[in-house]
């Protein structure tokens, strides 16, 4: 699940170029059409949560697991089962086994048929089996316990890719809105200065390289636009709707995320996340998976009974038999297979447990980059500011300049391209501090940031 992750680094400038529309005052989206998808962001989260066709896939996936374990449970029970059989011989045989209460009135009075039909019923339960069966509940349950895990951390993976999509599809909305206002202001200028071409106040060249930029600005609309569509699709895709149908959405939140809380709070809650507890679970079923290859070196106990009716066909005669039995079967030797795989049991709970020590540590670390990346973010956010004041008066005097003839044209697009720059790195700053904000209510499997 990381669709947000990589949209993000596909969409860099299309961020950058949303802050500048938001700070130039570009419009908001219009309200949408009938017809059209309007989703705010709490909305697309809550149906996020609920209609995801992987979540969905999840909820069945850790239902199933719930349900194996009981049915690992209820194997303790034993099985009933009915049975029958039919038999034709070359000649008659006895119907049933051989007793002292069946030769009591002599050989003649015995049931021979050669046509027998023989049904009932037969109860087999396991009395002690080495640990094996109790240890493999033991590891259907902790498969369920994983299960459910995995289901509640990808409702935060989830969350968390909703709100990256509808971020981007807020910022493209501003930049295509941004890109159209200076298309159309490079229209007045273009024209203004076909005005001062035509009288000799300003070189051919002039209105070409305005032309140029006019033109390159056309072609950032429309990839805008396509990226936008994009985004939208995939949005939709992750709420379970139709990718082809339009989306538009509310602006987000210009309040920044409120300072981090405690730290090592944050380091306890990544130490009880998802990816941890999965590791830790692992742990434990791969300690039940040795005592189950050990229980191959004791003793089995079955118990077994049976009721039957026999009957025989030719002479018309049913009789019933009933019995009951304990079996022991104790191992004597295998081929050291069984000692193999003990051995093998034991390296793979060595493993689980580097892995549990990994997962700890990758969680540990990934919250960490989270917090720095939020750190840094404020800093960058107010550095941005600057430079957007500085930028922005500096485009006021170089404009002033051009039009009384002391300043060039090539002055003029270097400082816009400054100050687009500066919007730039301002709206940059302010995704990646949403972004970072979100990222680690993800990790911790906690709003902490709302």
């Amino acid at each position: 699940m990381k669709i947000s992750v990589l949209l993000l680094s596909a969409v860099t400038v299309a961020l950058s170029a949303a802050a500048l529309g938001a700070d130039l005052g570009a419009p908001a989206p219009a309200t949408p059409p009938s017809g059209v998808e309007h989703l705010s962001l709490a909305e697309a989260v809550a149906e996020a949560i609920h209609s995801n066709p992987s979540l969905q896939a999840r909820t069945h996936v850790a239902n199933a697991a719930a349900s194996d374990a009981r049915a690992a449970n209820r194997g303790r029970l034993g099985e009933l089962n009915a049975v029958a059989s039919y038999s034709y011989f070359s000649d008659d045989q006895i119907l049933r086994p051989m007793s002292r209460e069946l030769i009591a009135n002599g050989m003649g009075g015995l049931p021979w048929d050669r046509d027998q039909l023989h049904y009932g019923l037969a109860y087999q339960v396991p009395l002690f089996l080495g640990g094996r069966l109790v240890n493999q509940v033991g590891i259907a349950r902790l498969e369920a316990q994983k299960s459910e895990a995995l289901r509640e951390g990808s409702q935060w993976q989830v969350r968390f890719n909703a709100v990256s999509l509808y971020a981007a599809a807020q910022a493209l909305d501003r930049v295509e809105a941004a890109l159209a206002a200076q298309i159309e202001t490079l229209g007045q200028t273009k024209a203004n200065i076909d005005r001062m071409v035509a009288i000799g106040k300003r070189p051919e060249i002039d209105r070409l390289k305005v032309e140029d930029d006019l033109a390159a600005t056309q072609a950032q609309l429309a990839a805008a636009k396509a990226d936008r569509t994009r985004v939208g699709a995939l949005l939709l895709a992750l709420l379970g709707r139709d990718p082809a149908s339009p989306l538009v959405v509310d602006s987000l939140p210009d309040s920044a995320p409120a300072p981090s809380p405690d730290r090592g709070e944050l380091r306890e809650l990544a130490m009880r996340a998802t990816s941890v507890r999965e590791a830790a679970l692992d742990v434990d079923q791969a300690a039940r998976a040795v005592s189950v290859a050990r229980s191959a070196f004791l003793p089995q106990v079955v118990g077994s009974a049976n009721y039957l009716e026999n009957t025989g066909l030719g002479i018309n005669r049913t009789l019933d038999t009933w019995g009951a039995s304990v079996g022991v079967v104790i191992p004597i030797f295998s081929g050291t297979s069984d000692a193999q795989r003990l051995h093998a049991s034991k390296e793979r709970q060595a493993a689980s447990r580097e892995a549990l020590a990994q997962a700890q540590l990758q969680a540990s670390a990934s919250l960490q980059d989270a917090l720095a990346r939020l750190d840094s973010s404020y800093a960058a956010v107010a550095a941005a500011k600057a430079r957007v004041a500085a930028s922005g008066e500096a485009a006021r005097i170089e404009a002033i300049r051009y039009q009384t003839g002391a300043g060039s044209i090539e002055d003029l697009l270097r400082t816009l391209a400054r100050k687009e720059a500066a919007f730039s790195a301002l709206a940059l700053a302010r995704a990646d501090q949403f972004t970072a904000a979100e990222r680690i209510n993800t990790l911790v499997e906690k709003e902490i940031f709302k």
